[in-house]
């Protein structure tokens, strides 16, 4: 039989590790891709370099962007390299990613450089289009174009980045070889329409050297820079403007040449399938250059029909065969689960052949005994029928929900207990591995409420009768409390005869009622309240009573506080269940149940047995000792737990969160709590509160930048917190991150209606926390532009909330009506405002990036200014009525603001 038994558990292993593989594909290369940035050229590219991977097959091609932010390019960098892939492309930002590359490159990772150049030659190939080449292009065809003397201004872009570089050297050196073409100016821009608009509206405020041709690095830049000179009602037929990428999209370089918005725009190719390509040859041994640089072309009125044909055919063609892409891989992924399917079959055809095989030779086996030992025949028999009963309980067993959550619950509580016991294991990972232990237990336990629950409701809970002094037990179910209401700092009484007080009742049961109990008291009990449990004997009958100091329950919860899954508006967790439990146990013991309380006093609750159940057995009488698992009253409070934390974070300074932005945690499980500190406190200054009116009290008394909080907990849930949040003028700005376990989509909607910025369903990944709200953070809208009167300033207000463009009117308002005097302080502003300094100052730093000090020398500086171009009053009488004390101290302030002094305003 042994031998049988070892095949089959062989062929169910291989089976399973057979089903387990079945399905997957393994790519034969990874190739990272860090892009420095996300725009149109860029997304063309991605899309290329998918289809040129989708045509090389069996390539996971894994693309991130930077957003221009270098830090973060390095960082993405160091991630490719510490995931081991294959191959890594490189479009750097600027050149402070050289290290970056240097330290995948020295880790035997081949990298291709493309687009921009590093300062560092430790790179395996570089594949991009010559800049140089591009701006002595462009300068040769200006010269073919000028007639007379071309006056040129170059826009120029980053000037730590490599196309910017080359492309000022090429542009500048051939220029300098041809008579009819002069550069007058070079504007510095960091590649943008934005920057490049104000760089232009700047040099065009102040006397400046005439041009009548703009040359742009981009042609977005080029865009800046006319409506910039359209704004100042300069003659733009006088004026050509030519840039460089030549896109092909609505807006982009070759429409605007076709409708004379430029006059030219050279073709800055992007070749995905070429650098795919290099990075096959590469990959793949076979011989490869290490410069490329790829070919392109100008783009002029006479050409751009064609081009842009060509353009939309090509597009066309990529549309086509991205869709194609899409249309296999659904086919694979249904071949693949076909495979998965046939796989399973497959094995559970083998292993009903190996049972079948098994079932043969135990009946053989079976009839061969029988034949030898007839007297054997009746233990065979039994033995048989043992079995038959065994499979059918682990048959109704496994279709029981208990085989769902228990076998996982083993599996977890395992390995943690071994990690608990591991002496090696201290500080930071202790206390995880012991929030799993304590987590897994509270599970444990509901699930077995839950189960008994179900068991009571089918009718099949019986009681298994002891025989026990009553008075003994509640001391020591009391003691097992007495820990976790030191903790909390209440006191535990126990007021019982000193006498036994014997007993005939299912014991744990009785446990059960009284832990249930005692464990609603603790988490309703504030710090230096009171539980007291009290037993008395009347009328053959034993009254046990639990009153607390808590908050006590409202006439309609207590009405319905027994019910099947009712849970009081303000409960603390909790399934619903156990108080239901606890009346069924009493109703099966033949007695009653009851509370008593008045809120904010406390409530009583009691139940009373009589003190002998028939059909009492002492043969049968177990005599087991039952203990508190104190896990559930432990795990919530009432109390403010977070008080002393978050008065330790008070410094009594306005920007004390400047480094370490300022976070509010809101849950009201402890657990959780401290589980969201520990992943938000190494980047952040931390707060907490354990439910909505709490949370909101502390969000109107310090204003942090941003809140984290739980949807369903008691006196105010997350919705209500976040809608009285948004609606508060002190507070409108904060972003809020809801985590919840609703997932169902009407759900979210409710959420984000409520006025939240992010919505994170548990359970989550601590990486996904941080990521979302590092996100929130970085992307906050901010005025930048606040009394400038540009049309920037009007669109960067209309981005803002309602109630935060309401504010910063009103801000605006105030500030201006009161620019003349000079003794106006921040204390008189925020009385206005009816905000304290701190939420006043916090609010302004949040939606302007300035202090309030900052924005009121703004505003009068730029009052100053005004006066300074609109009037002929002197700078003395300028400085005094704009609220400077001194003029020595306005000029020095005029002169910090504007990079001018007042006299040469004038």
């Amino acid at each position: 039989m042994k031998p049988f038994k070892s095949l089959f558990c062989l062929i169910a292993t291989l089976g399973v590790l057979a089903f387990a593989s079945c399905g997957q594909r393994h790519p034969k290369y990874v190739i990272g891709v860090s892009q420095c940035s996300e725009d149109v050229w860029r997304d063309k590219l991605n899309n290329e370099l998918r289809i040129a991977a989708f045509s090389a097959n069996d390539i996971d091609l894994r693309i991130s962007s930077a957003d221009d932010d270098v830090a973060l390019q390095t960082q993405q960098i160091d991630k490719f390299a510490e995931m081991g892939v294959d191959l890594l492309i490189v479009a750097p930002g600027q050149m402070k990613v050289s290290g970056a590359i240097e330290r995948a490159y020295d880790k035997g990772i081949p990298v291709i450089v493309f687009d921009r150049r590093t300062h560092s030659n430790k790179y395996t190939a570089f594949i991009g289009a010559d800049n140089e080449e591009m701006g002595r292009n462009m300068a040769r065809y200006l010269s073919s174009q000028v007639k007379g003397n071309g006056r040129v201004l170059e826009i120029c872009g980053l000037y730590t980045s490599s196309p910017s570089i080359a492309r000022r050297r090429g542009f500048d050196m051939e220029a300098a070889q041809h008579n009819n073409l002069q550069i007058v100016e070079h504007i510095e821009c960091d590649w943008t329409e934005q920057q490049a608009y104000r760089q232009m509206d700047s040099l065009l405020s102040a006397p400046h050297a005439a041009f009548n041709y703009v040359f742009a690095h981009n042609d977005r830049m080029a865009v800046g820079a006319k409506n910039a000179a359209r704004k100042h009602g300069l003659d733009l037929n006088a004026i050509h403007f030519i840039g460089i990428d030549a896109m092909a999209h609505k807006g982009g370089g070759m429409p605007m040449v076709r409708d004379g918005e430029l006059m030219a725009s050279y073709i800055y190719p992007t070749r995905g399938d070429k650098v795919m390509k290099l990075a096959m040859d590469i990959l793949e041994k076979r011989p490869y250059k290490r410069e490329n640089l790829l070919s392109s072309a100008l783009v002029t009125v006479e050409n751009v029909n064609v081009l842009l044909n060509q353009e939309e055919e090509l597009e066309r063609q990529t549309d086509n065969l991205l869709s194609l892409r899409r249309r296999v891989e659904t086919t694979t992924n249904a071949f693949d689960t076909q495979r998965s399917y046939l796989f399973l079959l497959l094995f559970l055809v083998t292993l009903l052949l190996a049972a079948c095989a098994l079932a043969i030779k135990a009946y053989m086996g079976k009839k061969r005994y029988n034949a030898q030992l007839k007297e054997s025949m009746v233990k065979q028999r039994k033995l048989t029928d043992d079995m038959e009963r065994m499979t059918q309980t682990q048959l109704r067993f496994f279709t029981n929900i208990s085989h769902e959550l228990r076998t996982p619950l083993t599996l977890i509580a395992g390995p943690a207990d071994q990690l608990g016991e591991n002496p090696t294991i201290v500080g930071e990972p202790r206390r995880l591995v012991e929030m799993i232990r304590r987590n897994v237990g509270i599970l444990t336990q509901m699930v077995s409420e839950i189960l008994e629950f179900r068991k009571i409701q089918s009718e099949k809970a019986q009681l298994t009768l002891n025989h026990f002094d009553l008075a003994h037990e509640l001391r020591l179910w009391s003691d097992d409390f007495k820990a976790v209401a030191d903790r909390r700092g209440i006191r535990l009484s126990v007021e019982a005869p000193t006498d036994a007080c014997w007993v005939i009742a299912d014991r744990e049961k009785v446990a059960h009622i009284f832990f249930n109990l005692m464990t609603n008291a603790l988490k309703y009990t504030p710090p230096k309240g009171n539980v007291t449990t009290r037993l008395c004997h009347d009328n053959d009958s034993y009254t046990i009573s639990v009153a607390d100091t808590g908050k006590g329950l409202s006439d309609n919860d207590r009405q319905h506080i027994f019910e099947r899954f009712y849970q009081a508006a303000d409960a603390v967790g909790g399934t619903g269940i156990g108080l239901a439990i606890v009346k069924a146990y009493v109703d099966l013991h033949h007695g009653q149940v009851g509370v008593e309380s008045q809120q904010g006093k406390g409530s009583t609750f009691s139940f009373t047995i009589p003190d002998s159940q028939p059909g009492y057995d002492a043969s049968q009488d177990k005599q087991a000792q039952v203990k508190a698992d104190t896990l559930l009253a432990d795990d919530y409070s009432v109390s403010d737990v977070a008080a002393e934390h978050n008065r330790a974070l008070v410094t009594g300074t306005e920007d004390y969160d400047n480094d370490r932005p300022l976070l509010l945690i809101i849950d009201d499980n402890v657990s959780m709590r401290a589980y969201l500190r520990s992943i938000l406190a190494p980047h952040y200054n931390v707060m907490e509160a354990q439910n909505g009116e709490e949370g909101l009290a502390v969000a109107r008394k310090n204003v942090p930048q941003l809140v984290v909080c739980d949807v369903m907990m008691p006196v105010m849930d997350g919705l209500e917190f976040c809608r009285l949040l948004k609606g508060d003028l002190s507070t409108s700005h904060i972003p809020v991150v809801l985590l919840t376990a609703r997932t169902l989509e009407k759900q979210r909607a409710e959420g984000y209606a409520t006025g939240a910025d992010s919505y994170i369903t548990k359970p989550f990944a601590a990486e996904t926390l941080l990521a979302r709200v590092a996100n929130l953070l970085k992307s906050r809208v901010q005025l930048r532009r606040m009394f400038t009167g540009t049309t920037t300033e009007q669109e960067e207000q209309e981005a803002l909330s309602a109630k935060d463009q309401t504010f910063v009117e009103q801000l605006r308002k105030t500030i201006k009506s009161h620019i003349p005097d000079a003794n106006y302080s921040v204390e008189d502003l925020g009385e206005e405002m009816g905000l304290s300094r701190v939420q006043l100052y916090r609010k302004v730093k949040a939606l302007t990036g300035y202090t309030v000090v900052d924005l009121l020398r703004k505003a009068r500086l730029a009052r100053a200014k005004r006066l300074l171009e609109t009037t002929d009053k002197n700078i003395s009488e300028v400085a005094y009525e704009v609220g400077f004390s001194t003029p020595s101290y306005f000029a020095k302030r005029f002169k910090e603001e504007y990079g001018v002094k007042p006299g040469e305003v004038q």
